[in-house]
């Protein structure tokens, strides 16, 4: 009887390993899912409590971060509970704070309604099968997509686990044959990164991920690359001419993609376009009193990778303002932390311009720290 058991076993085994096998020749080269939508983290470690409470939100259950954090239960072992206190520094591991894995988010996700499964040593085309099932995936990655090492951690009651400095979750939402489209907690932006960076970053942690599903909502289906009502971003693009381009206004482009302040894009992004106006024989001209006209977020896409700006500090950070403008009066402009994180992106005060340049102009590596008193300069 335990022979019949093994050979049945055996059998079951490679019918799965012929359909893992023939898998990725029936998912098409790209598929995106709208209908997420982001928000910013409200703490330096509760990016698993963000990712899980947007994707609840997909599915239509309204949760938040806080009161997701607040259930998620709390334990010296990432594999059982969150480590630490969310409002600690990132970058550490676990004895010290760091966050929480896959088991206890998918967990917290099913008490409050949401049937998800956490899941280890995946395959790329196991993360494609869910996009193209219209199911965003969170992911569990190093930082901004970084190259990370695993270390093997033992918590006080004997158990091990693999953790890495820099932890971080994203729910990945689209990709073809190049790029990978995620929707970072962080920020709550969507950004595109290199497919093979996604690759590298995701092994760290052992390609973990948590699945999910529900009743799909409206407008959530996955879209191919290249449909109409679909646009891929090109160096050198921003909202506004896209919007002109289009028939649109950037705001309803960046309502439309949860495209947020600085209203960045960038190359390689896929933004969803609204349906093409109707066009009369004699068009209506609109006019816009000048106090409701926008300020122009002239935001370029550029070729570079964006970087989470965790800052230290404990004194105040001096800006000198490089003036662009008419004005040729230049004065400092003085930003004072009070607290002992500061992040490089609540120096930004232009919606011309990206955080990210901050570093650019100071040719900051990853990731992307700045000393007490540096000069900046914001062109």
């Amino acid at each position: 009887m335990k022979l019949i058991l093994r050979i049945l076993a055996l059998a079951a085994l490679m019918i799965l390993a012929d359909v893992s096998a023939t898998q990725g020749t029936d998912l098409p080269d790209s598929a995106y899912i709208t209908g997420v939508h982001g928000h910013p983290q409200k703490h330096s470690l509760s990016c698993e409590s963000r990712s899980a409470a947007d994707l609840a939100a997909f599915w239509g259950i309204s949760l938040g971060e806080n009161e997701f954090l607040g259930v998620l239960p709390r334990a010296d072992n990432p594999e059982l509970g969150f480590v630490g206190n969310p409002n600690d520094p990132w970058g550490y591991i676990p004895p010290h704070s760091y966050g929480v894995h896959a088991g206890p988010v998918a967990d917290t996700l099913d008490e409050f309604g949401l049937q998800a499964t956490a899941l280890n040593h995946l395959s790329w085309d196991d993360l494609r099968g869910e996009i193209n099932a219209g199911h965003p995936v969170i992911v569990w990655i190093i930082g901004q997509m970084w190259a990370g090492s695993p270390v093997e951690y033992q918590a006080p009651d004997g158990a091990t686990s693999i953790v890495a400095t820099y932890e971080h979750t994203m729910i990945l939402t689209g990709y073809n044959m190049d790029t990978v489209q995620v929707l970072d907690a962080y920020s709550g932006q969507y950004q595109t990164y290199p497919l093979s960076t996604f690759l590298q970053s995701w092994s760290v942690l052992g390609n973990m991920a948590v699945f999910s599903s529900g009743d799909a909502p409206v407008n959530a289906t996955p879209t191919t690359e290249g449909d109409r009502g679909n646009y891929t971003v090109q160096p050198g693009d921003y909202l506004i001419e896209l919007a002109n381009k289009f028939g649109t206004t950037w705001q309803v482009l960046a309502e439309l993609n949860t495209i947020v302040y600085p209203y960045s894009i960038y190359p390689g992004q896929v933004l969803q376009l609204p349906p093409a106006p109707i066009v009369s024989d004699q068009p209506e001209a609109t006019v816009v009193p000048p106090e409701q006209a926008p300020v122009e977020p002239v935001v370029r896409a550029k070729d570079f990778q964006v970087h989470l700006p965790l800052v230290v500090a404990n004194q105040p950070i001096n800006l000198v303002q490089e003036q662009t403008s008419l004005s040729s009066s230049a004065s400092p402009a003085e930003f004072t932390g009070s607290t002992n994180i500061i992040y490089l992106s609540e120096l930004n005060t232009s919606p011309t311009v990206d955080w990210s340049l901050f570093a650019q102009l100071r040719d900051l590596a990853m990731p992307v720290s700045i000393t007490p008193g540096d000069p900046m300069l914001i062109k």
